[in-house]
């Protein structure tokens, strides 16, 4: 890796980092923010037939019985992460313990019931894995488009879980916010130590 890209993989986790704890702060400070109500409703007001079916599938996006063998796949057709496969390991794992803590130490409840919710953990994982895989492939010998295609793909499933997580009722938005905040600085921070 160069230097430059270290420095962009080093910007990336501060830069997540400062954001996840200012808004884990905010969070703690004041409980629901005010824009989670109101991006809550508006999300909520489509919630109908196949919004929901889409939202249920969607939601796996961030469960262990998707990433994990995700990540197999990942380490069986990647020699880039079968390298260093113990820092992504240690990455994927270390960000769901370090979002458990923070759900912990803020202490807000999600929408529905008394659980609590900040940061969102499948929307942690999602994120985490997304920017894993985006690492990963630019780091392969892969196309331009094959590597955008790449892209996209893990950017549509960490918005989709966050999306899911939001329309299925566990979480609000900041929450999710969060979530994204933590998987890319956790990811990030590997990438940028690799």
């Amino acid at each position: 890796m160069t230097r430059l890209e270290a420095a962009r993989w080093r910007i990336a986790c501060l830069v997540s980092l400062g954001l996840f704890l200012g808004l884990g702060l905010a969070v703690y400070a004041t409980g629901v923010m005010p824009g989670d109500v109101l991006l809550r409703q508006l999300l909520l007001e489509s919630d109908a037939g196949i919004v929901r079916k889409l939202a249920r599938w969607a939601n796996y996006g961030g469960r262990i019985h998707v990433l994990l063998p995700g990540a197999i796949v990942l380490f069986l057709l990647s020699s880039v992460a079968r390298r260093y496969w113990r820092v992504w390991g240690a990455v994927l794992i270390g960000s769901s313990l370090i979002q458990h803590a923070f759900k912990f130490l803020v202490g807000r409840s999600r929408p529905s019931g008394s659980s609590l919710g900040f940061p969102s953990g499948h929307t942690t994982a999602a994120a985490t894995f997304a920017v894993v895989l985006i690492y990963i492939a630019s780091r392969e010998r892969l196309s331009r488009a094959q590597r955008w295609a790449i892209d996209v793909l893990a950017i549509c499933l960490m918005l989709a879980v966050g999306w899911a997580r939001i329309m299925r009722h566990a979480h609000w938005p900041s929450d999710v916010l969060g979530g994204f905040l933590l998987g890319i600085c956790c990811a990030a921070a590997a990438a940028w130590w690799s």
